[in-house]
């Protein structure tokens, strides 16, 4: 945190009004107060709002930070802000949602001129050689687990995961694979393209990927395995389904593709000089139904059961009813809509809250 507070006391003037996307319990947000911020609006779309309002009271701070219950494509402020704060990087710099959320909010809630934070992430991806991440990747073969579960490495392996690397697990030269402007609009779908050395002879595992962040000119922060003033954060692993076996001084061609719209990435590695190739991507991770295989265009529109039965609720949620008056009425008129009464007003309850925000 100790990046941001240094770029947020550079970013903020006196009197500035900021926003913060995805605020949670608001660290940011108390920054940008403490570094002279006029009003600060908060948007968390998560019970983390209410740990923030708390907060910022509590601090005394409660009349100049405004908390929004929202979804931030959907939050509407009373005026254009001069600063953007965002700590959705993740630990591949993307994997928040971070890009989509940013062009939204610049071309609807910030001020010509004003400031987005952070604003650019560099995305940078290595070979790793690594037992442990080796042992996640073949989690679902382990003796310890039934054999008629193995065919469950198949998505094991395409699945990105969190982990925590050593900087000898990096098998090869490390580069940068992608560079992202926060301050213009980002293509839904990424692509990168580069050329790793492999360090010695020995396996590939599969890829890492870290991010580096910068917040502000001058102001940086990074989760590279490599870097001895990296953030306690952990790094992407994008596994092989077989390890790739290499020479040392093996050139290795890595190529991903990034739809971080809707978090599917596709990875792929192949040696140079053998030939060998492998080929991953987390959509083969996917449990998909056969209309999740339909093009959306080509879909038919229609509600769900559970849909139908929101619908029933909503229609008694006419503004002249309490919630448990609308309870009384539904399980009346429609005794039959869950399969006990007790998850009847449950379902009842929960939709008349989810309704009501």
């Amino acid at each position: 945190m100790e990046h941001y507070r240094r770029a947020i006391a550079q970013a903020v003037k006196p009197g500035d009004s900021v926003v913060d996307l995805g605020c949670g319990f608001a660290p940011l947000g108390l920054m940008a107060l403490r570094a002279g911020a006029g009003q600060v609006w908060g948007i968390d779309s998560t019970d983390a709002i209410a740990i923030a309002r708390e907060t910022v009271d509590r601090a005394g701070l409660g009349d100049r930070y405004h908390c929004l219950r929202e979804n931030s494509f959907r939050a509407q402020l009373p005026e254009r802000v001069d600063v953007l704060l965002c700590d959705h990087v993740g630990y591949f710099g993307i994997d928040y949602g971070i890009g989509p959320m940013l062009a939204d909010a610049r071309t609807r809630m910030l001020k010509p001129g004003g400031t987005i934070l952070p604003g650019a992430v560099a995305l940078h991806v290595a070979g790793v050689q690594s037992a442990a991440c080796r042992s996640v990747t073949d989690e679902w073969t382990a003796l310890s687990i039934p054999a008629d579960f193995g065919w469950l490495k198949e998505y094991s392996a395409n699945t990105k995961r969190a982990v925590t690397l050593a900087p000898g697990e990096i098998a090869t030269t490390p580069d940068q694979l992608l560079t992202l402007d926060l301050n213009d609009d980002i293509a839904d779908n990424l692509q990168g393209e580069v050329e790793l050395v492999a360090a010695a002879g020995g396996q590939l595992d599969g890829l890492a990927g870290w991010f580096e962040c910068t917040l502000v000119p001058g102001i940086s922060m990074t989760n590279s395995p490599l870097d001895s003033r990296r953030i306690d954060r952990n790094q992407a692993f994008f596994p092989f389904a077989a390890s790739l076996p290499v020479a040392a001084g093996d050139r290795i061609r890595v190529a991903m593709n990034l739809r971080h719209d809707s978090n599917i990435y596709s990875w792929s590695a192949r040696n140079l000089r053998s030939g060998e190739r492998r080929r991953q991507s987390t959509l083969r991770a996917a449990i998909l139904s056969p209309d999740d295989l339909t093009a959306p265009d080509q879909r038919l529109a229609a509600l769900g059961p559970r849909a139908r039965a929101g619908r029933i609720v909503a229609d008694y949620a006419d503004g002249t009813r309490t919630f448990r008056e609308v309870e009384d009425a539904v399980r009346r008129d429609h005794p039959g809509l869950m399969p006990s009464e007790a998850e009847l007003r449950r379902f009842v309850r929960a939709e008349l809250t989810r309704l009501s925000r």
